[in-house]
């Protein structure tokens, strides 16, 4: 028997609410595997077809695609289920239009127009850290990127501003008080506050953070949130 393709279409029903999109739909673009985690991603034909609505029909999607008008972190978009998530920058040369994923307080994706030289800079969290070979330092970012330095002042559950041009960190950005964060999950989820405080976490109890927004003070667990500030 034959090996079966990779499935290029998602039930609606086994979508997840990052999509937003009404269950009268049946099917969605399957995202395939890449640099975001498959729960956290939804495909870049997506974000053409049912949040931007450029297009009506896979065809259209696929033309788009062809021509090569579509930039995801400064590279051209050749696939039309390409993996898309938090903080990608998206690029529309054609129309001069340039864009964020972030997600909205109902957890699904939205697109935050920005201007075209902040599309040049991307925030990433900080998931994991070691030292390798000459004492150098190997960070890995929630967008699957590797990124070697021999900076060791960096630290996992942190962010950095990345420059898409130069794969160059421009900034870093700790996780302690006064930071501004965005939080990415969880009861919160689509909200931006300021870290009030940091309990620690233990062997049984992750690291909960305290913020504030709009003069509402609330608690999350790290995992749930990305220092933008």
């Amino acid at each position: 028997m034959a090996n079966k393709g990779e499935t290029k279409c998602l039930k609606i029903n086994n979508s997840l609410s990052i999509t937003g999109i009404s269950k009268i739909k049946r099917f969605i673009y399957n995202p395939k595997p890449g640099k975001h985690n498959k729960n956290t991603a939804i495909s870049i034909g997506f974000v053409l077809k049912h949040i931007l609505n450029l297009c009506d029909n896979t065809k259209e999607v696929k033309y788009i695609i062809n021509n090569k008008e579509i930039i995801v972190d400064k590279k051209i978009v050749k696939k039309y289920n390409l993996p898309v998530g938090l903080y990608d920058i998206i690029e529309i040369p054609k129309l001069e239009k340039y864009y964020t994923l972030e997600y909205a307080t109902n957890g699904a994706y939205v697109l935050k127009e920005i201007e075209k030289v902040d599309a040049d800079y991307k925030i990433c969290k900080i998931i994991s850290k070691k030292i390798i070979k000459n004492g150098q330092i190997q960070l890995s970012t929630n967008d699957g990127r590797i990124l070697i330095t021999p900076n060791q002042a960096y630290k996992t559950s942190a962010s950095i501003k990345l420059n898409l041009l130069e794969n160059t960190i421009k900034e870093y950005f700790p996780l302690e008080k006064g930071r501004d964060v965005f939080v990415f999950a969880g009861k919160h989820v689509g909200q931006k506050g300021k870290i009030e405080d940091i309990k620690e976490g233990t062997m049984k109890r992750p690291t909960l953070i305290k913020l504030k927004a709009n003069d509402i003070d609330f608690e999350t667990i790290e995992k749930n949130i990305i220092v933008i500030n």
